[in-house]
């Protein structure tokens, strides 16, 4: 599924049975457990392969649903009461997430209060990522602890939602968000020593790596996933990541990260009339300016305005 220029959406409820029929990906039933008021807030941005819903809600409920075939669904809490909504039967703590196979059975109690997120995950970008995990190939709720504090960019993800990437120009952030939320999954659920053993008796690490850059090199000007890589190498993303790691003691998604800092600092040190910070990072997939500007900074000991200032343009925004 390629990624889309993400839409974003956002709604506010005042009954189950509206809740239900707003859902997209599933075919849900919800039954109220709490008396008197019902408020059901939500925001939805769709990537392609990845859609973020955030939800608030004010009230308690019970649901049913089925996780649609190709799909996956990962569950997390994102604030609200100490006590935990009910998962099949799982109690999540704070850093724990729940995920659900294509066509798994999802049942939910949610408390009063509760604050959550649902990331549904194309089935064909993220089988790769999920398909070690015997209980979820066998269609059960998995219980995925600690999952936050392995990948804390997962609580970032509503983020996507604010005012500040409203009405985002292309998919180069889509792909860079679904890039790297793959690779943080990826690296959350890895066993260490596995992935070392994999890589003996493989192509040399060395070798793909060069033949990685190479291609890096070629395509210079426009942001890379590392499935594009993969696919370009005829490997997995997986092991284009292991390889890096073999060689530069770095993630390949960290590698893309650093590339696409410099070829902002390429593009905004050439200057050019009606040239803008913000242009150049969505260009490039960095949809979060605060961090962008931070990361700038930290790697070229100045911020991305004052490189475009000493173009000898005005630093638009």
């Amino acid at each position: 599924m390629p990624c889309i220029a993400p839409i974003i959406r956002a709604a506010d409820f005042s009954s189950v049975e509206d809740v239900a029929a707003a859902q997209r990906d599933f075919e849900a039933e919800l039954v109220q457990l709490s008396p008197g008021r019902f408020r059901y807030g939500m925001s939805l941005v769709d990537l392609g392969p990845v859609r973020v819903q955030s939800n608030a809600v004010q009230g308690s409920y019970l649901g049913r649903a089925r996780v649609a075939p190709g799909e996956w669904a990962l569950f997390y809490r994102t604030g609200g009461p100490a006590e935990a909504s009910r998962l099949n039967g799982i109690l999540p703590g704070s850093a724990d997430a729940v995920l659900y196979a294509p066509g798994a059975e999802l049942l939910a109690r949610v408390v009063d209060g509760q604050r959550w997120t649902m990331l549904v995950l194309d089935g064909a970008r993220f089988a790769e990522v999920f398909d070690r995990l015997p209980a979820a190939r066998e269609g059960r709720a998995v219980p995925l602890r600690g999952l936050l504090a392995r990948a804390p960019g997962l609580l970032r993800l509503p983020d996507l939602a604010g005012p500040e990437v409203a009405g985002l120009p292309g998919a180069a952030v889509s792909e860079a968000v679904v890039d790297g939320l793959r690779a943080s999954l990826d690296g959350a659920l890895a066993d260490a020593q596995s992935s070392r053993r994999r890589l003996r008796g493989e192509r040399s690490a060395a070798r793909l790596t060069w033949a990685a850059v190479e291609y890096l090199t070629a395509a210079s000007g426009r942001p890379v996933c590392s499935e594009e890589i993969g696919t370009a190498l005829g490997v997995s993303p997986r092991f284009v990541n292991y390889c890096f790691d073999a060689v530069y003691g770095i993630s390949v998604h960290r590698y893309l990260r650093q590339r696409r800092l410099s070829e902002a600092r390429r593009r905004l040190a050439a200057g050019g009339a009606g040239l803008l910070v913000k242009q150049v990072a969505l260009d490039l997939g960095f949809w979060h300016f605060g961090r962008f500007a931070l990361a700038y900074r930290d790697l070229f000991g100045e911020t991305p305005s004052q490189t475009l200032a000493a173009s000898g343009r005005p630093p638009g925004r």
